[in-house]
C-alpha cells in the first residue's frame, strides 16, 4: 500500500466560487456607481433630458430646500416666493438671503429689526422723510443686501451693496 500526496495540500472547490462571486460583485458595485453618478437614478427636483435639475416654485413664505446627494457631493437649491408689494401704505423691504440687522425712522420715531431674507416693514405713521439702514451680519460679498422704501405699491427708492458685512442707507421723502 502506498499513497501518494501531490504536494501535500488538497485543493478546495469553494475557491473558485468565492473568486467569481466577488467579481461579479464588483461588477455589480461599479454599474450602481454608474447609475447613480450619472443622473440615471433620478431626482426630487426633477431633471431634464441636458441633465439640469429644475426646482419647482414654493408657496410658503420660508425657503425650500432640495438635496441631491450623490456618494461624492451634495447640492442644495434655496427658493424663496416672492413677496406681494401692498397697494397701500410705507413700507420699507429688506431683501437679503442671510442675516441682517438695522432700523427704519420717520417722525422721529425709530424702529429696530434684525431679520434674514425678503422682509416687508409698514412704516406707521410716515408722513414726512423715511430713513431706513441696514446691514448684512455677515461677510459674504457674493449676495447683494438690497432695501426699498415703497409707497402705495410703488417704489420711491432703493440701493444695494454686495459688500461684507456691508451697509445700506436709503431716504424717500414721503
Amino acid at each position: 500500500m502506498h499513497t501518494h500526496t501531490h504536494g501535500g495540500r488538497r485543493r478546495s472547490p469553494e475557491i473558485p466560487w468565492l473568486l467569481i462571486v466577488t467579481v461579479v460583485g464588483i461588477i455589480v458595485v461599479v454599474i450602481v456607481a454608474f447609475f447613480f453618478l450619472s443622473g440615471l437614478a433620478g431626482s426630487s427636483a426633477g431633471t431634464t433630458s441636458s441633465g439640469t435639475a429644475t426646482v419647482k416654485p414654493t408657496t410658503s413664505a420660508a425657503a425650500s430646500f432640495i438635496t441631491s446627494a450623490s456618494t461624492t457631493s451634495a447640492i442644495v437649491i434655496a427658493t424663496t416666493t416672492p413677496v406681494t408689494i401692498p397697494a397701500t401704505g410705507v413700507y420699507v423691504k429688506v431683501d437679503y438671503i442671510g442675516g441682517f440687522s438695522g432700523t427704519y425712522t420717520t417722525n422721529g420715531e425709530t424702529v429696530k429689526e434684525t431679520d434674514s431674507g425678503t422682509r416687508m416693514y409698514l412704516v406707521a405713521n410716515a408722513t414726512s422723510t423715511v430713513t431706513a439702514v441696514f446691514q448684512k451680519s455677515d461677510n459674504t460679498a457674493t449676495h447683494p443686501l438690497t432695501v426699498s422704501i415703497y409707497k402705495n405699491g410703488s417704489q420711491v427708492a432703493t440701493n444695494s451693496t454686495s459688500a461684507a458685512h456691508g451697509k445700506v442707507t436709503v431716504t424717500a421723502s414721503i
